[in-house]
């Protein structure tokens, strides 16, 4: 017996719209960041692409393409562990800035 699942998407069109969602995201702070010069924005990309990653993750389960909505949240995951461990290295005594 096979079932017609439908379209379950792909899981490398979801990294690739994961990461473009990044792109656009850094590029949107970027921007916000210099328009607002007295507004200090020291936010984390990992936490905050959760704004931008879970409607997409939300629209492409409903939408049941559930391969592609996984690669979002593997794209998602990634950004995180990355960030944090970014974070984590300015933070730590290994890394000093200027010196």
């Amino acid at each position: 017996m096979s079932e017609d699942r439908g379209n379950l998407g792909s899981v490398a069109v979801g990294v690739g719209m994961g990461v473009a969602f990044t792109v656009m995201g850094v590029g949107l702070g970027i921007i916000l960041a210099s328009a607002f010069s007295r507004l200090v924005m020291l936010v984390g990309i990992g936490i905050v692409q959760l704004l931008w990653m879970l409607p997409a993750w939300l629209i492409y389960r409903r939408r049941s393409q559930t391969e592609t909505a996984k690669g979002i949240l593997i794209t998602a995951g990634v950004v995180f562990l990355l960030n944090a461990s970014c974070w984590g290295l300015v933070f730590s005594s290994k890394f000093k800035i200027g010196g």
